[in-house]
């Protein structure tokens, strides 16, 4: 009796793993089949062009034009054509770098808000940047006169093209909030997958004005250095997206083994590659304002000197470009690595940092640890992205290549996180239970 009791325990536990196992499965296929489904959608919007418009003219004021499609191509979007999902997710992101900074002034109470109140506010402050970036950018194209709305009148013309672009961006935001809460990946996949859709583009067009020209040795040997140079970038990205500071943790009760390979890890560069995405479109946001009053006020001196030479072309543009990535790189570090939420999890669990006080000492401690790896990553992506900019502003090619480096930076690092998350859920039943 005794051996079949034990048979039957067996029995029912072999069964019971098999069970949560087809249940995992099911759920990491339905997440995949979902943000499957939100990509195609994504993919047909970026294809549902609005009719009429010449866009050829897009943001063709000033030496803009590369930047603003650039970064609209970085947030999801696309300007080389005017579609419904143009804008991306740019104005979701500007919400959300703006909602950070008004969070740090504690009369605004953004932390006493309701989750819903919350999300309602940052829907209407995203749809004023995206009426912002929507007008700037319908106000310099130009539609076919069969195409016109109302009494053939310019102006409401432009006023519906920027409704259907900022209705576009809306829809966008609210697919990347159902890809947070049922897919895979977040918001980010969307990004990622606009990333990708637009590769082959670059790399027909690289080939195409290659093979228009006499093939010589000289282009030859350009392009084995880019395919080099691309590989060595990737392969130092993900070595600083793997990288970490690993602090050796220790259990007021604990001894063992166990307890003495446990650690505390932190990121070489706790940033990532978000800074560099956040960066471009908090440096292009004001541009499309110039953009918008420029087009009231072409003659301008002194809209048309800030629009010139806020552009990634000048070294004046390029400083601000490095000095907010640098901001943001090392702000992006506190987010990411928190020490006060650290600390008090270390406290709430009974561990400590190896020689190292509880309490504010280890908030002190860990706090400056997350400052000078900060500033690491804030000197790789400067030295990655910004000083090709600085040379692209005597070389205008260099711009590209700085543009391009920065492109590989986020590849890697998105492409890093959504492997996370998916290799998370795959492995999540692999670990036997501690309590039957």
């Amino acid at each position: 009796m005794q051996l079949l009791k034990v048979f039957i325990d067996n029995k029912k536990r072999d069964w019971n793993e098999v069970v949560t196992i087809n249940v995992e499965s099911k759920i990491i296929k339905r997440k995949i089949l979902t943000t499957g489904t939100i990509i195609f959608v994504y993919v047909l919007g970026r294809h549902i062009l609005i009719p009429g418009v010449d866009v050829k003219q897009i943001l063709s004021v000033g030496d803009n034009q590369s930047l603003f499609k650039f970064v609209s191509g970085m947030t999801g979007g696309d300007l080389s054509t005017l579609s419904f999902f143009s804008l991306g997710l740019g104005p979701w992101m500007s919400t959300l770098i703006l909602w950070r900074v008004f969070g740090l002034i504690k009369k605004f109470e953004l932390d006493k808000l309701t989750l819903k109140k919350s999300y309602i506010l940052k829907i209407i402050l995203s749809s004023i940047i995206a009426g912002i970036q929507a007008i700037a950018i319908s106000s310099t194209v130009s539609v076919r006169s069969n195409f016109l709305f109302i009494g053939n009148n310019p102006l409401i013309t432009n006023i519906m093209l920027a409704f259907i672009m900022v209705t576009g961006a809306i829809f966008l935001i609210w697919l990347s909030n159902m890809n947070e809460a049922f897919g895979i990946g977040g918001p980010i996949v969307l990004i990622l997958a606009g990333i990708v859709i637009k590769v082959p583009d670059y790399v027909v067009t690289y080939l195409g004005d290659m093979s228009q020209e006499h093939l010589n040795i000289t282009d030859i040997v350009q392009c084995i250095v880019f395919i080099i140079a691309f590989i060595f970038l990737v392969r130092i990205a993900i070595i600083m997206q793997e990288s970490e500071l690993r602090l050796p943790i220790r259990n007021t009760l604990g001894n063992g083994d166990f307890v003495s390979k446990s650690y505390l890890p932190i990121q070489v560069n706790p940033a990532g590659g978000m800074p560099l995405m956040y960066s471009m479109t908090v440096t292009v946001l004001p541009q499309y304002g110039l953009q918008l009053i420029h087009s009231f006020y072409p003659h301008n001196y002194y809209v048309t000197y800030l629009m010139n030479n806020s552009s990634l072309s000048q070294p004046m543009g390029v400083t601000a470009y490095i000095i907010i990535l640098t901001m943001l790189t090392m702000g992006f570090s506190f987010v990411n690595v928190d020490p006060e939420k650290i600390c008090t999890d270390l406290l709430h669990s009974g561990d400590y940092i190896e020689n190292m006080e509880p309490g504010e000492a280890t908030r002190q401690y860990l706090t400056t640890k997350i400052y000078h790896l900060g500033i690491v990553g804030a000197l790789y992506l400067d030295v990655i992205s910004g000083i090709p900019l600085y040379i692209g502003t005597i070389n205008s090619d260099f711009t590209q290549y700085g543009l391009a480096a920065g492109t590989v930076i986020i590849l890697v690092s998105l492409s890093s996180n959504i492997y996370d998350q998916i290799h998370a859920l795959l492995i999540k039943n692999d670990y036997p239970k501690l309590i039957e």
